[in-house]
């Protein structure tokens, strides 16, 4: 599959209305007209005639439906999805949703206008007032054996966690059950409701994270209203762009920050911090993550520098470390894939290292898988002649040299020059030195940042990738991998090969494929 940008537009119509009557909720009070409802479903139906204009053009491949109130219920939501699902060109498309809508006849409208099963994604909604746990299970199971993808959730509001927890037992095991935090809790969780919550939902500590705010993570998805104005999610301010004019400019003008400012100061809730171009959404919920389904991985490859650590960070943050855990607590097999050798990588992420399993080291050079009844290791030589010939060039180029060994073998070199030289055209110059004098070295080479890195000619990310997976006993498409560098490519289109397509324009983790 070729490698897509992954952008999503989320949508928010006129209708502010709902068939349930909550008790907290505004929606369940405001009366339904037929006038507004009409002009909600002409509001709809133009813009999914828009998207389906322009969604190659703009590189949109997924369109979810995020209402006031209950949209499902009507009969338009369910066609236009359906059109919207019908074209090649779009990934997925769903909707967030009470379940109460009737399933035969919604997919019924929704095949007939030529939407595919497989491309429909659903974020359920649990509302304890008005169902039970029995009821929303049995409607869930259903949705699930006609092979619609779905998520379920509920707010983790303390005196319903009884209730919640039945709800999990209700569900089928596939279906991920997600809890909202409480806004109207006024006080914190205590640790045993924690600890209660994220038993239901392994990853209800996200959800607990402050989020700095960040328009420059917010390029690749919009949220559009009824009448055109857009924002980046939900929660921002409205942006000087409108849906329905100058669309053609509109994730360009994103990118450049033209008047764009978010307006808030944290990303308060899954709609605003999960679609956040951030590899670890990726990796947990897939090539989409609104629709808060998890991508499942068997096992997930990833780079360290500007990845788990962002550029000019010496540790990883607190987030990436609750992500991390909450994947290894589902059972994923964790590697790190990076240039590094060993040990720095091993001092670098220190505080999870006892989550991982092994790893691609030194550009693919030293491999490793911990953690079954015997260790396995692979490493790939250097010619210990390429050495001799470098301490001859060294003054010539200006560089220090740093070896790498394992048994009295040399895995890697690192030349290293000062921080203002860099290497730009000294490595290819530098390259065609040694390649003229030794011609038996089989090695290639790669430059970060005032480092040159020498390896075997057959190591690489992606050639470690695929000795972990056969140690597994796994294929490459089960398995999730981020990065940010060209030695990252590789690896990560060998994930992609017959996964779901993730590459993202200007964030650090340049593709990530979940299966």
């Amino acid at each position: 599959m070729d490698l897509k940008s992954g952008r999503m537009v989320l949508y928010r119509g006129s209708l502010k209305s709902c068939n349930y009557r909550c008790s907290y909720c505004p929606f369940s009070k405001h009366p339904r007209s037929e006038r507004e409802l009409l002009n909600d479903k002409q509001q709809w139906l133009q813009f999914c005639k828009s998207v389906a204009d322009r969604a190659e053009k703009l590189n949109i491949h997924a369109v979810m439906v995020v209402p006031y109130g209950e949209a499902l219920i009507h009969p338009w939501y369910w066609e236009g999805l359906g059109s919207l699902g019908a074209m090649m060109y779009m990934d997925n498309v769903g909707a967030q949703t009470n379940c109460s809508f009737s399933l035969e006849r919604s997919l019924e409208i929704y095949e007939h206008a030529g939407g595919k099963k497989q491309k429909l994604r659903l974020w359920a909604t649990f509302h304890p007032e008005m169902t039970t746990p029995e009821e929303f299970g049995e409607k869930c199971r259903k949705l699930h054996k006609a092979g619609i993808a779905i998520s379920a959730g509920a707010v983790g509001a303390v005196e319903n966690l009884d209730i919640i927890k039945r709800l999990r037992r209700e569900l089928p095991e596939e279906t991920y059950l997600w809890i909202n935090k409480m806004d109207g809790l006024k006080r914190k969780y205590t640790k045993e409701e924690q600890t209660a919550f994220e038993q239901i939902d392994p990853y209800f500590m996200r959800e607990l994270e402050f989020i700095p705010s960040d328009p420059s993570m917010c390029t690749n998805r919009l949220f559009v209203e009824s009448d055109g104005k857009l924002r980046r999610c939900n929660i921002s301010r409205v942006l000087p762009v409108n849906w329905y004019d100058r669309w053609e400019t509109v994730f360009d003008e994103l990118k450049e920050g033209k008047d764009l400012k978010c307006g808030k100061k944290t990303c308060s809730c899954f709609l605003a911090y999960g679609g956040r171009d951030e590899v670890m959404n990726r990796i947990l919920f897939g090539n989409y993550p609104l629709f808060r389904i998890p991508g499942k991985p068997k096992a997930v490859f990833l780079d360290i520098d500007k990845t788990l650590i962002p550029e000019g960070e010496t540790c990883m943050p607190r987030r990436t470390i609750t992500d991390i855990q909450a994947l290894a607590n589902q059972g994923c097999r964790l590697f790190f894939a990076t240039s590094l050798p060993l040990a720095e990588a091993k001092h670098k992420c220190r505080e999870v290292w006892n989550l991982f399993a092994g790893g691609i080291f030194a550009g693919g050079a030293h491999v490793v898988l911990q953690g079954d009844e015997r260790r396995k290791e692979r490493f790939l030589p250097v010619d210990r002649e390429l050495l001799l010939l470098l301490e001859q060039l060294k003054r010539k180029y200006g560089f220090r040299i740093l070896t790498y060994e394992n048994s009295g073998l040399i895995y890697k070199i690192t030349l290293v020059r000062p921080k203002h030289m860099g290497w730009k055209e000294e490595a290819a110059a530098l390259e065609k030195e040694w390649s003229e004098t030794a011609s038996g070295n089989q090695v290639r080479s790669f430059a970060e940042d005032n480092c040159l890195q020498i390896v075997n000619a057959k190591a690489s990310k992606a050639g470690g990738v695929k000795q972990i997976c056969h140690w597994l006993g796994i294929e490459p498409k089960e398995a999730a991998a981020a990065g940010d560098s060209e030695e990252d490519k590789e690896m990560m289109e060998l994930c992609l090969s017959s996964g779901t397509a993730a590459s993202m324009d200007g964030i650090s983790a340049a593709s990530v494929c979940t299966q």
